[in-house]
């Protein structure tokens, strides 16, 4: 990615291996952060920079080869306006996420000025949300709302609607949780997600596209697990307070939906069997640039990763019954770990982790701040 910059000028939207105009955000900001944050820093880091800084500030190819597209109206309205551009919403929760990445980045490499002048336009995405209506929406340059319907596909969104991308806010669970109401809100909603009917409408698609035929056939509500928008959703439970309900439905979607008969999606370079992965081991990284693991409830009772330099990390489950879906007790190294998270370092030690299994959810009330997974808030 690099050198594509360095010998384009750019770094691609979509490499393949060149510049092509694909999806709407510059998610490269997201590889290249969690690479530094994790401590990978193998490749001439400020020359990357240089190109995430460079995109999120100038204008790029108009059909969205490089840069971002209305790059010039989020920088002065904090939003990318309906009647403007096509895909907007998308594009600015993509746009506020990737400004937290680059300013992980600036962060790392002493830019402190950049730094809080990119965690400022992170927090952007709040200017999606309307709280009449529940969900995030399109506006227009004046700042009214765009015409909305719940169940539309496409503009101002990107294979999805409002159901699948109003939690498109990983870097801030604890932000969109407050515009929602509070956790018991927050909570219902995700709820409410799984129990609506598999709905859609084409809208400007014009005809069924097989994203929508995915939701559709695995039948989970509107959650749509063959495609990105949504793959961190039920690790918004945790963030809330609720990693039972993390568990209990991260652990349905592993053994309904990964299957010969109900793989609900294509592989999208590899994030259906990345999902997998993280997910059955019992970590995952609900905000990539982040340093750190949400933890879950691993599906296997014992996996073993060796790392690059020999250290081994081993993930343990006791249980006697496959019931057993929650997590009771967690130890680190034999001591308890009463976090929802762990930090990236202290799995890179030479480390075990052992969960206990149980089938009652936890009926813990409430965790203490400091045990919830991170957020942009929290700063």
């Amino acid at each position: 990615w690099t050198q594509a910059c360095r010998e384009g000028g750019w770094f691609p939207q979509w490499a393949s291996p060149g510049y092509r105009a694909c999806m709407v955000g510059s998610h490269v900001d997201a590889v290249i952060a969690d690479g530094v944050m994790r401590g990978v820093r193998n490749f001439d880091v400020e020359t990357a920079y240089a190109g995430m800084r460079k995109h999120a500030f100038e204008p790029g190819d108009a059909a969205g080869s490089y840069g971002r597209i209305g790059i010039a109206d989020y920088l002065e309205k904090g939003y990318v306006p309906a009647d403007r551009h096509h895909e907007s919403v998308a594009r600015s929760l993509d746009y506020a996420y990737d400004d937290f990445c680059i300013a992980q980045v600036a962060g790392a490499l002493g830019k402190e000025e950049d730094r809080k002048l990119f965690l400022q336009r992170a927090r952007n995405y709040r200017n999606h949300y309307d709280p009449s209506i529940g969900f995030m929406r399109g506006r227009y340059a004046d700042g009214s709302w765009a015409a909305f319907a719940e169940f539309r596909w496409g503009d101002p969104f990107v294979e999805g609607g409002p159901w699948q991308s109003t939690w498109a806010v990983p870097h801030d669970p604890e932000g969109l949780i407050a515009l929602m109401g509070g956790p018991e809100p927050f909570i219902a909603k995700l709820e409410q997600m799984l129990a609506q009917p598999p709905y859609f409408e084409v809208g400007h698609y014009g005809f069924e596209i097989h994203e929508m035929t995915e939701m559709a056939c695995a039948d989970f509500g509107q959650y749509a697990h063959s495609n990105q928008p949504v793959h961190h959703a039920f690790y918004l439970f945790t963030a809330a307070g609720r990693p039972d309900r993390t568990q209990y439905w991260v652990n349905r979607v592993l053994n309904e939906l990964y299957t010969p008969d109900a793989f609900p999606g294509d592989e999208d370079n590899g994030e259906m069997s990345a999902w997998f992965l993280l997910s059955a081991l019992g970590i995952y990284p609900l905000c990539p640039g982040h340093p750190s693991w949400v933890l879950g409830a691993p599906l296997f009772d014992r996996a073993r990763i060796r790392l690059s330099d020999g250290k081994e990390l081993i993930l343990e489950a006791e249980r006697t019954q496959a019931t057993q879906i929650y997590t009771e007790k967690l130890t680190v190294n034999g001591n308890i770990h009463e976090s929802l998270w762990i930090d990236h370092t202290a799995l890179t030690q030479g480390t075990t982790l052992r969960f206990t299994m149980t089938d009652t959810p936890s009926n813990l009330s409430s965790y203490p701040d400091e045990a919830l997974p991170f957020s942009l808030s929290q700063i």
